[in-house]
């Protein structure tokens, strides 16, 4: 891995490569609270192949916070910046994980002419809000946004260690060692330390999300798009049941040989099942 800090839209932007120069491009988007950089695990395969690119998006891991806050479509505006930097011609390839999906499927209906091939992990749009909600999340927005409270402090690398722990038990002793390395940073000089996600992202979103304008961007997309599940994550347990799933491969047209299930996988799988994702990355960008 090779790092490099461009300036996007006027945040330092950390980001991460693998692979030659010359190979063909694969654009890879991490999710929430993650980095790039924990995209290493796939890579011994991947790298031989592509030239991978794979940014800190705003506020994560070491690009910078966004001073005003955070909203959804300066994604889509730092991912244009930053593919027309590397590949400004021509239909991309592109893969999102969680919220790196679900900016990647929404950027490829918004821009059509610009993504060839899509893959999305863990990536199915976000549950519907009601009207109902609107009062008490402008409320709770206020507050949070007023009082701008501090990122916790964790008073030592085990503490912050055992916390990464408690949200992802299925990952094995040396991931958790690598993300508190990832995700974390000193504060001090007394062994503290403190993730570098900027806390504002816990923050409570306002404006509603509309289900139905998501629909209406995707199905402007025209990339070949597969998607990736893992069977034991509440995401897919939940939109299954729902008929989510089913809903987002009518929409963008997956070919069944284009829908993948990871069997005794969760929502990371990038890091639980790092060999097998990446073979069917290679096997839906062969």
């Amino acid at each position: 891995m090779r790092t490099t800090t461009l300036e996007i839209r006027g945040l330092q932007t950390n980001v991460q490569e693998w692979g030659e120069e010359g190979a063909p491009k694969l654009f890879m988007l991490h999710g929430w609270m993650d980095c790039g950089a924990t995209f290493s695990y796939m890579m011994p395969s991947i790298a031989a192949c592509f030239h991978v690119i794979a940014p800190d998006l705003r506020g994560f891991g070491d690009t910078d916070h966004a001073p005003g806050g955070y909203w959804f479509p300066d994604y889509f505006a730092d991912l244009e910046v930053l593919l027309n930097h590397y590949q400004p011609h021509g239909k991309l390839d592109l893969l999102g994980h969680s919220m790196g999906g679900n900016i990647a499927m929404l950027y490829a209906g918004i821009r059509p002419d610009r993504v060839g091939r899509l893959l999305s992990l863990e990536a199915l749009g976000l549950p519907p809000s009601e009207p109902a909600d609107s009062v008490q999340k402008y409320r709770k927005w206020l507050t949070e946004i007023l009082s701008d409270g501090e990122s916790r402090v964790y008073p030592n690398a085990n503490l912050l260690k055992h916390s990464i722990y408690k949200g992802n038990p299925q990952l094995p002793d040396h991931i958790i060692e690598d993300l508190a390395e990832l995700w974390g940073k000193p504060v001090g000089d007394d062994g503290a330390m403190m993730l570098k996600g900027d806390h504002r992202h816990r923050y409570t979103n306002p404006v509603r999300y509309s289900f139905e304008d998501t629909q209406q961007i995707w199905r402007e997309a025209s990339a070949k798009t597969g998607l990736v599940m893992g069977l034991n994550s509440m995401m897919y347990q939940r939109f299954h049941a729902a008929g989510r799933v089913e809903h987002v491969k009518e929409i963008f047209n997956i070919q069944p040989q284009h829908y993948y299930e990871i069997e005794n996988c969760g929502h990371m799988l990038h890091l639980e099942h790092p060999q097998r994702t990446a073979e069917i990355i290679l096997d839906f960008y062969s």
